[in-house]
């Protein structure tokens, strides 16, 4: 149920270096994620497990399909490690992919806001959910539930032919009840969730100028591309992270299912971050570092893409901000400067003038 565009497909798989693959799991077994202990089993909540597959080479995006005896009520488990472990920026990012599929023109939320819930039951309200009416599409309803696993996200998708949103509501009550054992395994998790929200200051990306790549060989091309690779392998203490509330983001601009772009509490002159699509990948887009540390009144930018396995790819940078559908296109049609994970950074010689 995610939507993927050509280009950005192609470039993810080229960065990642594979494509979905079939997890081989008995239809009579239950299948345990290793990182989460989350548990699936052959049925959850009257729905049949049908297929898991793997968008990565170690569990890390992971997609289980369930679906009743007559096909009409359907459901997908998206399980991944998000570059930016919030329960808000990836309910907004699928709510948003929901919206704009085909045929939702005239979707009816059944409730104003989404609602905040305990996914234990008890509990802080850490996870948020949404149902919908579907009046003209094949489907009469859909509904979603997004929830933090440690610093892993569990999405839960649920669509029916005949249901109506009120009673679609109670068979996701039934799927989280029988997934809470695996849930209930993992570290806790700073609450409650709070739908984001459009930023107070909206930027006019439209009619900023579009601003140019920086040319490789130069001090400051080499500069940003190392500090960039550096700090696209830091990532802070995950426990100290899930304890610790994470600044709220905002929303700048409408958003589409392409991306979205966000920013932290405070000024926005620290550039932005994009969630590609719903499923945890990033964009980071910061002042680079020789701008910082000669304090210019014209900053350039870097361009991190962070993925689902704590690995992430630096991009040339700019030389001023740049517009999103800029950053977009640079990532779908360009290759990495630099590879980032672990101990591990290697640079690409043609990003250096080399062959």
């Amino acid at each position: 149920m995610r939507h993927w565009g050509l280009a950005a497909m192609v470039a993810l798989t080229a960065t990642t270096g594979v494509s979905a693959r079939d997890l081989e799991v008995p239809a009579n077994k239950g299948w345990m994620h290793a990182e989460t202990k989350l548990i699936v089993r052959p049925s959850v909540a009257g729905l049949t497990r049908t297929a898991i597959t793997d968008a990565t080479t170690n569990e890390h995006d992971v997609a289980i399909k369930l679906e009743s005896a007559d096909k009409s009520v359907f459901a997908t488990l998206f399980l991944f490690h998000p570059s930016v472990p919030s329960v808000p920026l990836w309910f907004d990012r699928s709510r948003t992919a929901i919206e704009e599929r085909k045929n939702f023109d005239k979707g009816a939320p059944a409730s104003a806001d989404p609602i905040a819930f305990a996914p234990l039951g008890t509990g802080p309200t850490v996870g948020l959910r949404q149902s919908w009416s579907l009046l003209s599409s094949p489907y009469r309803s859909t509904s979603l539930a997004v929830m933090p696993m440690g610093d892993w996200m569990l999405v839960v998708r649920l669509t029916a032919e005949k249901l109506t949103a009120a009673m679609l509501d109670g068979k996701m009550d039934e799927i989280i009840a029988t997934l809470k054992p695996g849930i209930a395994t993992t570290a806790a998790y700073p609450g409650p969730a709070v739908p984001i929200q459009p930023c107070a200051t909206q930027t006019d990306f439209a009619h900023m100028p579009k601003a140019k790549l920086e040319k490789p060989g130069g001090a400051d091309f080499m500069s940003n591309l190392l500090m960039s690779a550096v700090m696209a392998n830091h990532k802070p203490d995950a426990k100290t992270e899930i304890e610790k509330p994470a600044a709220h983001l905002c929303r700048d601009g409408a958003g589409d299912t392409k991306y979205g772009v966000y920013r932290w509490d405070g000024p926005d002159s620290n550039g932005y971050t994009m969630a590609l699509y719903d499923a945890g990948r990033t964009i980071s887009v910061y002042p680079g570092i020789m701008s910082q540390i000669e304090k210019r009144k014209t900053m350039s930018y870097s361009v991190v893409l962070r993925h689902v396995d704590d690995s992430a790819d630096s991009y040339p940078s700019f030389e001023g901000l740049p517009r999103p559908q800029q950053v977009f296109d640079l990532i779908a049609k360009g290759a990495p400067s630099a590879k980032s994970q672990g101990n591990n950074v290697s640079i690409n010689s043609s990003a250096l003038g080399g062959s």
